[in-house]
């Protein structure tokens, strides 16, 4: 082998890895993002194999259960308790990873779409419609995300469409704002500039050359705000907006039903709860980890 192809091989093999793999690597060391995942994929695993894991069926009563109209605690039998119906709290907390699964990835892939597409459009066009746009987005972030949501929904009217639309809305702004800056921290690249010089046109650039490397902080809130989301549809249904069939578990709805019973039956109010926190939790460990994993100027808390 020659001295040429030697040195070959040393260039090839102290080449930097790329940004995700790299990025993947990291991942895979840092605790947080561990645990995160591990909480993530107990949410999701309830969530599609809900009738498998859940006992019973989430509407079947048993009011023989109740205790003088209380009902009992966590058993053998009942893991979690009954609630008020007798129905089996286990499986209705399965049962409601379901719906906060789809609604929490629906109004978030809403809010994502729509900033993206206003926030492009702001950072590479640039002039009127840049200040135009953000403008628009200043005037929503003034407003507080959850207010904004509850205002929609009394727009709109109940639903779980609505509530989907609701929380997508009250997200625009920030990935909006996030891809904006960071296209425009991008647009005069020397890569971007050597595209225009040779004749590319502008949404070729855009979408081939730009986007690509402004993404990666638009994808590490997209993560966080699904732990958002999570608890924004949960606090909605808990007033009353949230979906309107009793069919379908939710956890927010859940914890409007024990409002009576915080004192003779804690433990309805708890389960719920907590599972919002982990679901939410899991969510927030891997945004941090990504962040972390992404950022340059963070890789060495890692």
């Amino acid at each position: 082998m020659s001295v040429a192809e030697l040195e070959a091989v040393e260039v090839a093999v102290e080449a930097p890895s790329g940004l995700w793999s790299d990025a993947w690597l990291r991942l895979r060391r840092n605790p947080g993002a561990i645990a995160g995942l591990l909480l993530v994929l107990l949410f999701v695993v309830s969530a599609v194999f809900a009738p498998w894991i859940a006992p019973q069926k989430p509407l079947d009563q048993d009011l023989s259960i109740l205790v003088n109209g209380i009902p009992p605690g966590p058993s053998s039998a009942h893991w979690f308790g009954v609630d008020t119906l007798g129905r089996d709290e286990f499986s209705r907390v399965i049962y409601g990873a379901r719906l906060s699964l789809i609604v929490g990835v629906v109004s978030v892939a809403v809010g994502l779409s729509i900033g993206m597409l206003l926030g492009s459009l702001a950072g590479y066009l640039g002039g009127f419609v840049d200040t135009l746009i953000m403008r628009v987005m200043d005037v929503v972030l003034a407003i507080p995300g959850l207010l904004l949501a509850i205002g929609v929904v009394a727009l709109l009217g109940p639903g779980l469409f609505h509530i989907m639309v609701a929380v997508g809305v009250a997200q625009v702004p920030i990935f909006a704002r996030l891809l904006r800056g960071s296209i425009l921290a991008q647009r005069e690249n020397d890569f971007v500039l050597a595209a225009r010089s040779v004749g590319v046109r502008g949404r070729t650039i855009l979408v081939s050359h730009i986007l690509p490397n402004a993404i990666s902080p638009v994808i590490v809130q997209g993560t966080l705000a699904l732990a958002t989301a999570i608890i924004e549809v949960a606090a909605l249904s808990f007033l009353g907006l949230g979906d309107q069939n009793p069919a379908r578990p939710e956890w927010g709805a859940m914890l409007t039903e024990t409002n009576s019973y915080l004192q003779t039956a804690p433990f309805l109010a708890i389960i719920p709860g907590c599972a919002i926190v982990i679901s939410a939790l899991g969510f927030n460990l891997i945004g941090d980890a990504l962040r972390e994993a992404l950022d340059p100027k963070l890789r060495g808390r890692t």
